[in-house]
């Protein structure tokens, strides 16, 4: 009797343990854009002409809250993808960002990696991205039909969960969005 009751507590404790592990994303943070980049920073402008929008504050990463879970929407820009699986993105704040626009600045790009590979209805699909953001200037490389193209952001999230979007609050986002993708609410 002793070892059932044994097993049954450590079944019950393995039970609890697990619970907010389950429920971690639930509690996620809704931030906008403008968190990513110091206060005295502007909101990047969608550029039409041929400049790009980076700089040297553009690198300042403002976001620091690496323990808590967050979300975030924004474009996707494809960067791992086989037909219409991606395995690896950038979320970018507006419509055309790096691909046929310049690129915007460090920290407001955010490399994805979702916990199952997302399928893309469409170039620039609008997606609420959830997980644990980390600071950290890095490169990644993707492919355009003209070629590769390398990219510096400033933010990366693994694991994360990915749901398409048709609003959002985000003001950065709606005023960012060149083709009218965001309806307005």
């Amino acid at each position: 009797m002793k070892h059932k009751l044994f097993l049954l507590t450590l079944a019950a404790l393995a039970f609890c343990s697990a619970w907010p592990i389950s429920n971690a994303f639930a509690a996620a943070q809704p931030i906008f854009w403008r968190a990513l980049r110091p206060a005295d920073q502007a909101k990047a402008k969608v550029p039409l002409s041929g400049t790009a929008v980076s700089g040297p504050q553009g690198e300042t990463l403002a976001w620091h809250g690496e323990a808590h879970p967050i979300e975030l929407t924004g474009f996707v820009l494809p960067i791992d993808q086989e037909g219409d699986l991606v395995y690896e993105f950038m979320l970018v704040p507006w419509a055309g960002a790096c691909s046929h626009m310049p690129s915007p600045p460090p920290n407001q790009l955010v490399r994805v990696v979702p916990e199952e590979p997302l399928h893309l209805a469409r170039m620039y699909e609008t997606v609420s991205v959830t997980g644990t953001l980390r600071p950290g200037l890095d490169q990644a490389q993707f492919f355009m039909i003209d070629g590769d193209r390398v990219l510096t952001y400033g933010y990366s999230i693994n694991h994360a969960e990915v749901a398409t979007v048709t609003a959002t609050t985000d003001p950065d986002l709606l005023s960012l969005s060149p083709f009218g993708i965001l309806p307005r609410q």
